[in-house]
């Protein structure tokens, strides 16, 4: 399980960005590996901002798409979305990727 920390990203989703960073563009386009991270990173936005929808994550393209997820998962942390709420949906996109423990 990946567990989002209070005071900052904490290891777990340092290590879970960090594998994602290390991945070259050609790993994002296995499967639908990008367009799953997009809607992960649309779904935080929405979890962080008053009214879904009201802040539409941009493509910015795969080499950063492991950036944006550390920011979102901050902007939700600060949002007062629940630990366990940020910790499901990073699991899920975890499995999504193949990238499960």
């Amino acid at each position: 399980m990946i567990t989002p920390h209070t005071s900052g990203p904490g290891p777990q989703i340092d290590a879970f960005t960090g594998r994602l960073r290390a991945w070259p563009v050609s790993s994002w386009r296995h499967g639908d590996r990008a367009a799953r991270t997009r809607r992960a990173l649309q779904e935080l936005a929405d979890l962080a901002a008053p009214q879904p929808g009201e802040h539409p994550v941009p493509d910015l393209g795969a080499h950063v798409l492991a950036d944006q997820l550390v920011v979102l998962v901050r902007a939700a942390r600060d949002a007062g979305v629940e630990e366990d709420r940020l910790a499901g949906l990073l699991d899920a996109l975890a499995g999504d990727l193949g990238l499960r423990r």
